[in-house]
Parts: structure tokens; C-alpha cells; sequence
């Protein structure tokens, strides 16, 4: 898969869940976790229990949530990019178990009738 094709699968995946505006294009790598930051900090600053409801929905590491939320270090970048970060790596991670335990549709049922 190019990668061009693999951010579409991604943003896909994403729009599911934090819906992010629609594009006809595919954005680079760094733009689309630019726009998925600007939704987290909007969530964040409005409703943050539905925030935490589709970080759980989308089964983002509670560890790397914590530490974004509670760095021991200064960022470099804020909070929500650093959010925005996680959701789009584990989005790809569950892109690639997708693609790696797909299932073949099931026909036996058809046969029984």
C-alpha cells in the first residue's frame, strides 16, 4: 500500500471517530495530525468526556494518554499535537492488524438454505 494510500485508509479510520472535515485530497502525513490536533483541543476545551469516550472507542493506550496529559518532561509541541500523534499511530496500528488478520467472507451460510 503507498503511503498516500495508507493515510486515506488512516484518515478513514479517524473520520469514524474524532470527524475531521472532509477532503477530496489526500493531506500529507503532518497536515492531517495538524487537523486531528485542532479537532482533540476543541474536544478537549468543549466536551471532554466525549474526548475520552472516543479515545477509549478507538482503544488508544491509556499509558500514552497519561503521559501526554502528565509529561515528565517539556514538549516540544502541545498537548493536543502530541494527542493528535498517538491517535494517528494507533490508527495505522490497527490498520495493519486489519490487513494482516482480514477474514474471507463467509458463504457456508448461503449453502445451508
Amino acid at each position: 500500500m503507498s503511503m498516500e494510500n495508507e493515510i486515506i485508509a488512516v484518515q478513514q479510520l479517524i473520520d469514524e471517530y474524532v470527524e475531521t472535515p472532509e477532503s477530496s485530497e489526500a493531506l500529507a502525513e503532518e497536515q492531517f495530525i495538524e487537523m486531528i490536533a485542532k479537532r482533540v483541543e476543541e474536544l478537549m476545551e468543549t466536551n471532554m468526556e466525549l474526548f475520552f469516550n472516543h479515545l477509549y472507542r478507538m482503544d488508544v493506550s491509556e499509558q500514552k494518554i497519561f503521559r501526554a496529559l502528565h509529561p515528565a518532561t517539556e514538549l516540544n509541541e502541545s498537548v493536543y499535537m502530541t494527542l493528535a500523534r498517538i491517535i494517528y499511530e494507533r490508527q495505522k496500528q490497527r490498520l495493519e492488524t486489519k490487513k494482516k488478520y482480514k477474514q474471507k467472507d463467509i458463504d457456508f451460510w448461503a449453502d445451508d438454505v
